[in-house]
């Protein structure tokens, strides 16, 4: 028998949102809508989509890994170097090549609680320790998370807003933190949910860059872009730091298609504020809605709310599901009384209100 490494007896299975197919099929429904994957419920721009067409002779083609278009297409969006930047399949991969880049057995990783658990995974399985810092579903203090970094840590990960709770952090908290943090260590900002922030305070790390050459800002186009199905994620960091990422990069990641589709999602505005203004609405309805029934509604900066329903969240999950509606139960993030669920269109959150009703009356 070939042995797996030894870190691997430490991994638990990624615990994904259930897909419509599976409803459909387990409950015999013809309509299901899914509210628990943070998906943009208005699906990708129209010059996306056009563009994704276009490709469709050269699929027989290697895609240039490099994706210098795409590169300089981010490059000028965000006013920083070509050579800052590295393409991801998926945010996941790039929180794989950090892994693969930077921890070492034997190192730790520090992160904040709840929070994505892929940061914890990567941490794992490249043989170093994760160390949460949090309480609950309170936002966590970033003086605790800079006071467990010690001589082994590598990376600390931060998600702002984080994903499930919606948090965010101020510019203000995340320059302090980053003024304790040592050089040797990295952090991990990932911002995938930044574009649906409307708080004054969000920062522009961007401008951070130059000063904190340890900082990586990861951010995504299958949120605010919808592109989720394409899987296309990048980060900007030190040209020290991107140019240790491109060495461990597959070089034909990043598809044909991802790379066209990007490039003009990149450039549709409109889309982006017609998400943005969905989004904005959708918080406006839903959060009195469950306060209204005595349901914790947690502050939100992203395109989900986090809600608290108390020990029969579960039940709802299940009840929802039962009657075609797709929420995230938030067990497997440490939160078993809570759910996460994606802000959708008004036809999508009223079929959500009206089963949400139907449940608390019994």
């Amino acid at each position: 028998m070939i042995e797996p490494r030894p870190e691997l007896s430490k991994l638990s299975d990624y615990v994904p949102g259930k897909s419509m197919d599976e409803i459909r099929a387990k409950y015999g429904l013809t309509d299901v809508v899914k509210l628990a994957s943070n998906e943009n419920p208005l699906g990708p721009s129209p010059k996306a989509k056009e563009a994704y067409l276009k490709i469709v002779d050269t699929l027989h083609l290697y895609p240039r890994g490099d994706a210098p278009t795409l590169i300089n297409a981010l490059a000028d969006f965000y006013g920083v170097k070509t050579s800052q930047l590295v393409l991801g399949n998926g945010s996941d991969e790039i929180i794989d090549m950090v892994g693969k880049a930077f921890i070492r057995q034997g190192d730790n990783c520090v992160g904040i609680t709840p929070t994505f658990s892929v940061y914890k995974f990567t941490t794992l399985s490249n043989g170093a320790e994760f160390i949460g810092v949090g309480e609950g579903d309170q936002k966590t203090d970033l003086n605790k998370l800079a006071a467990a970094i010690n001589e082994k840590t590598r990376v600390a990960f931060i998600c702002s807003p984080n994903n499930p709770t919606g948090v965010y952090y101020t510019g203000a908290e995340l320059k302090e933190f980053l003024d304790k943090v040592p050089s040797n260590v990295m952090v991990f900002l990932d911002e995938a949910y930044s574009e649906f922030a409307t708080a004054e305070d969000y920062p522009r790390m961007f401008d951070m860059l130059e000063k904190y050459p340890n900082l990586l800002i990861n951010r995504t186009f299958s949120k605010i872009y919808g592109l989720a199905g394409i899987r296309l994620g990048y980060a900007v960091s030190s040209e020290q730091v991107i140019k240790a990422m491109w060495k461990i990069k597959p070089p034909f990641d990043i598809n044909l298609a991802a790379q066209a589709a990007a490039i003009a999602a990149l450039s549709d505005k409109d889309h982006v504020k017609r998400t943005q203004e969905l989004n904005a609405e959708g918080i406006k309805v839903l959060k009195p809605f469950f306060e209204g029934f005595g349901f914790k509604v947690l502050p939100t900066q992203g395109n989900f709310i986090c809600v608290h329903i108390g020990p029969k969240a579960k039940e709802m999950v299940q009840f929802l599901e039962e009657n075609g509606m797709i929420i995230r139960g938030l067990t497997s993030f440490g939160l078993p009384e809570h759910v996460r669920i994606t802000l959708g269109k008004p036809e999508e959150n009223k079929f959500l209100m009206d089963l949400v009703e139907k449940w608390v009356k019994g």
